[in-house]
């Protein structure tokens, strides 16, 4: 049996409580500013990019591109994947839930794939008996 001294122990039980487990949550703003362009259009802008990149460790790096402020990048993203930009300033209220589709989805979830690739076998079975009795 091996022996740890008390103080050895306490050295390691004070190391690993400094470790940090987490991140801290970071916030953002989900705004986005209306800005009139030289053509008359009115663009989008994200209030997160308008702010400064936060300080970088690597800014004495020949290389060194600064990086956009936290959540800049998530909002432009989400401004190219909307189908109407509007959107993003004023949601549009909802229509009719299509029951049947997400129904069927799931049914096929609970009765298990197997059943459906059963089905979808006998189909094809079906299908080859009728052309071969149809030659």
């Amino acid at each position: 049996m091996t022996y740890f001294p008390p103080l050895l122990g306490l050295l390691l039980i004070t190391a690993l409580a400094g470790c940090k487990t987490h991140l801290d949550p970071v916030s953002y703003s989900p705004d986005y500013q209306a800005t009139r362009g030289a053509d008359g259009r009115v663009e989008l802008t994200p209030v997160e990019c308008l702010k400064p990149s936060a300080p970088d460790q690597f800014e004495l790096a020949e290389d060194y591109r600064p990086s956009l402020a936290l959540g800049c990048a998530n909002a432009l993203n989400l401004l190219q994947m909307v189908e109407q930009r509007q959107d993003l300033t004023q949601g549009r209220a909802t229509g009719p839930t299509m029951a049947a589709p997400v129904g069927r989805a799931a049914q096929v979830y609970i009765d298990g794939y197997d059943r459906e690739e059963l089905r979808r076998r006998q189909a094809e079975q079906r299908a080859s008996v009728d052309t071969k009795e149809g030659q």
